[in-house]
């Protein structure tokens, strides 16, 4: 049985989507993703939505009261419905768990995706996408039939500038500078865990289960 809900944290590459998306498909916990939620909110054109997409438009970031609000209505639902989830992306800021935490409680166990960074420089650097279909493959993890050609229409595979060897180290300082105080706030309060994630997706989505289980 599961008591809490989960917020799932680590760097990007860490396998943070994947591992939620394995707990939601086996029926766990539902993945609230914050960014399909502000993608829906856009889609929809809801108020939010409209303040978001000038921020996302101009380049800007979302301020927090605005990211805030969504996210607290997403997750209404789910405690409406008695449902259980794992939150991902979110929160980011100090200002943000500090809000999370007065508008919910300290129901939550928070799990920290533990890779190092040349693990993480492997995984984003050997990214590859299709231009036409977007499908994405990888040089190690998910070669194409036939090399740097899309199994689908042939096309030139490309890299992404997010996933260029220094964008991707700027991303990790970014993270880093970001998410410390953040694993310190929830170190303080006794609801951190960290788990080692150099296993395959299935295996580090066991790990989280059985440590979710227990608390």
């Amino acid at each position: 049985m599961i008591n809490k809900n989960v917020i799932i944290m680590g760097m990007p590459g860490a396998g943070k989507g994947t591992v939620a998306g394995i707990l939601k498909q086996n029926g766990t916990l539902t993945h609230l993703s914050t960014g399909e939620i502000f993608r829906s909110e856009i889609k929809n054109k809801t108020e939010l939505g409209l303040k978001v997409q000038e921020y996302v438009t101009s380049g800007g970031y979302v301020p927090d009261e605005i990211t805030n609000q969504i996210v607290k209505n997403a997750i209404t639902k789910f405690i409406e419905k008695g449902e259980r989830f794992i939150l991902d992306g979110y929160p980011r800021t100090l200002a943000q768990a500090e809000f999370l935490r007065d508008t919910f409680g300290d129901n939550f166990i928070v799990i920290e995706l533990k890779v190092s960074k040349e693990v993480v420089l492997e995984r984003l650097g050997g990214r590859r996408t299709c231009p036409t279909c977007q499908t994405g493959y990888h040089v190690l993890f998910k070669k194409p039939q036939v090399e740097n050609k899309c199994d689908l229409d042939s096309s030139e595979l490309f890299i992404r500038e997010d996933d260029k060897a220094e964008k991707i180290t700027n991303r990790l300082e970014i993270y880093e500078e970001q998410t410390k105080p953040l694993l310190d706030f929830y170190k303080s309060q006794n609801a951190l865990v960290t788990v080692e994630a150099l296993e395959a997706p299935n295996k580090v989505a066991e790990k989280v289960l059985e440590i979710i289980q227990k608390n």
